[in-house]
């Protein structure tokens, strides 16, 4: 019984260690193998440039995630920013302002679910749901549910540009990816994430602030949220106020399948990163394979599912 039980951990910790670079390398050796324009240079460019948004806001949903939360706002803060960015873009013609824009209504709305969540002790299922329906619906009756257009080319640079071979939104993708790493692994603030994600009553134990620290991470999800929305309001170089939906749930699933507890505590940034990238590399392969945009949905649904039964069994393992 014991050999039994240090097996299932030793599977679960290689599981959470190697297991999402095991399957990214399978499924681009199938995908390779269904399609010869699979590993061109162009449409390999095309998925990091396409799941460069979903990648950004995935960071900021694994970090609430790691804090024993839940973000599913994302997509609607996302696409509410994005458009407040096109706005003032089309009425300044000031790129660097529509940015700074966009990122405000990020952390605004960050700020406000972390609050209301820790100050009302909500759930963040429910309070992020309902900003998700708010913010949709502040910005679809702004709009009256018409894209922003005429937007003037210098804000298509960020999600369409390029510097030399590399597009612009990928060496922003970096950068943030630096960033978080940073803050997750050599930051007092990072430690304290996983603290209280782990274990809430050891955290206050410590002295921790754990409403102070799940504010912080929410906001840092909005900011995420309102970058991945600017940058693809900038790729489409309109405001879309239907844009970027559902985009939080391939952002939990790249979370998750990467190897982030949905239970807090547990996640590494390199583990999202693969994950977004293997949601990016499924979904290319069924549009090269001409499959229906249905039917992608229905898979899309069976990755979270799947998703969700591996961290399952793997804290069960850990558990038992």
């Amino acid at each position: 019984m014991n050999n039994r039980r240090l097996s299932n951990i030793n599977l679960a910790k290689t599981y959470q260690r190697y297991g999402i670079f095991i399957i990214l390398f399978v499924a681009v050796i199938i995908s390779s193998f269904l399609s010869g324009a699979f590993l061109s240079f162009r449409n390999l460019s095309n998925i990091l440039r396409q799941n460069a948004v979903v990648m950004i806001i995935a960071f900021g949903s694994q970090m609430v995630l790691i804090s024993g939360e839940v973000d599913l706002s994302a997509g609607s803060v996302a696409a509410f920013s994005g458009v407040v960015a096109a706005l003032v873009m089309s009425a300044t013609k000031n790129v660097a302002l529509a940015v700074v824009a966009g990122l405000a209504c990020g952390f605004l709305l960050g700020f406000f679910n972390g609050f209301v969540i820790t100050a009302c002790r909500i759930p963040s299922f429910i309070m992020t749901l309902a900003t998700q329906f708010i913010a949709r619906g502040v910005i679809l009756a702004f709009t009256n549910a018409q894209p922003v257009t005429g937007l003037d080319r210098s804000f298509a640079f960020i999600g369409q540009g390029y510097i030399g071979i590399v597009p612009v939104s990928i060496i922003i993708t970096m950068i943030v990816l630096v960033i978080y790493w940073i803050m997750m692994n050599r930051l007092r603030f990072g430690r304290y994430v996983y603290a209280v994600g782990g274990n809430k009553d050891a955290a206050r134990a410590s002295g921790i602030n754990s409403n102070k620290v799940k504010i912080k991470a929410f906001v840092f999800a909005g900011v995420m949220a309102g970058l991945g929305g600017v940058m693809l309001m900038s790729r489409l170089n309109s405001g879309q106020p239907l844009g970027a939906e559902n985009y939080e749930f391939d952002a939990i699933t790249a979370a998750i399948i990467g190897g982030t507890s949905m239970s807090g505590g547990l996640g590494k940034v390199y583990g999202t990163v693969a994950g977004a990238i293997l949601v990016g590399v499924l979904l290319n392969i069924m549009t090269l394979l001409n499959v229906s945009a249905y039917s992608q949905k229905i898979a899309k649904g069976a990755i979270i599912a799947v998703a969700v039964i591996i961290d399952i069994r793997v804290r069960n393992a850990k558990s038992n």
